[in-house]
């Protein structure tokens, strides 16, 4: 019997480990679908998988982002649909009737009864929160409710008379606080980055490039006082009204509910824009999922593998191996002198 020289048993090891690498290499490609999973198994293609993984990465981050907006712009417009329900049937019933003198002094305390009522349900609304956010705290929405209301009843802006509070010429509200002007903290607007490129001017965001997802109180309910010296927060009117049905003074009251009802034409605006925010936000969430599905396609075209094609040198790398473990036991025969090695 004879033994295999070293070299030839060498060589053919080697066309065997060839054969089974080639077998379990095409096993893993069609498991996983992808052509490679190392950069350095094809440079070229794996760079421009890497460019296309960055854009989708922004892309998924810029989808979470409008989500979360879009779920607070809800509970937002939610919130403010339920006050200006209340504030329609202010307007248009309660205040109506207590004009009328047919109503009488027990009709007239019933009204202003149900106006108490509904002050303190938009006083709730106006501290929703969205999870741990008060949607109208502005930058003070994470932590504490920016609503309360003094001895007086008279609405407070975290902890601020809102009938106090005026608008500077640089667009900041502010306060007199013995004597010295004071600006009102925590009511900073705040923007999010939904793919616009959002960019700063100094240290406050470009409006043009960020979507802002805050909401004053002061900017939806109102603040500081007409020049007739008459609130301008719709609270605080309603408080009024209120006061002045129960004493009954016709002059005062009128003068309320026309003022009243412009105060609720103006957050009718509001409510307004914040329903055209979220049909914005909805075309962003529509294009950014076309984005995000053209960047998965990229990625599977760039590694992907071709079915058929992987089947086939499947099919080969199989007979070849198995060609090679015949080759072998033909070439390789156990002899004694094998073992004695």
């Amino acid at each position: 019997m004879r033994v295999v020289d070293r070299s030839t048993a060498r060589n053919y090891m080697k066309y065997l480990n060839k054969a089974r690498s080639d077998y379990a290499s095409t096993n893993e490609k069609i498991a996983s679908g992808k052509r490679f999973d190392k950069i350095s198994q094809d440079v070229i293609a794996g760079t421009k998988v890497l460019r296309v993984r960055t854009d989708l990465c922004k892309a998924e981050t810029q989808l979470g982002n409008i989500k979360s907006a879009q779920e607070e712009l809800r509970t937002t417009e939610l919130a403010m649909t339920a006050i200006n329900n209340i504030l329609t049937s202010a307007s248009a019933e309660k205040i109506n009737a207590a004009l009328s003198e047919d109503k009488g002094e027990v009709g007239r305390i019933a009204i202003a009864n149900e106006i108490e009522a509904m002050r303190n349900e938009i006083l709730q609304y106006a501290n929703t929160k969205y999870s741990s956010r008060y949607v109208f705290g502005g930058s003070n929405s994470s932590y504490t409710a920016p609503f309360s209301i003094n001895s007086d009843g008279k609405l407070l802006y975290n902890g601020i008379n809102v009938d106090l509070i005026q608008q500077d010429i640089d667009g900041s509200l502010y306060y007199m606080n013995a004597g010295v002007k004071t600006k009102i903290s925590l009511d900073t607007d705040v923007y999010l980055d939904i793919g616009l490129g959002i960019k700063l001017q100094g240290t406050a965001v470009d409006p043009n490039t960020g979507f802002k997802i805050s909401y004053s109180g002061l900017e939806l309910l109102g603040f500081g006082r007409n020049s007739e010296g008459i609130s301008n927060n719709i609270f605080n009117v309603l408080t009024e009204i209120e006061n002045n049905i129960r004493n009954y003074d016709f002059e005062k009251l009128n003068n309320l509910h026309s003022h009243f009802r412009t105060l609720c034409d103006s957050f009718r605006a509001n409510l307004t824009d914040i329903g055209a925010k979220t049909k914005h936000l909805d075309t962003m969430e529509e294009r950014l999922n076309n984005s995000i599905d053209s960047y998965k396609s990229r990625i599977n075209t760039l590694m992907g593998i071709d079915d058929a094609e992987e089947v086939m040198n499947q099919s080969m790398n199989e007979y070849v191996l198995k060609a090679v473990i015949q080759m072998g036991a033909k070439l390789l025969p156990v002899t004694l002198m094998d073992f004695l090695r």
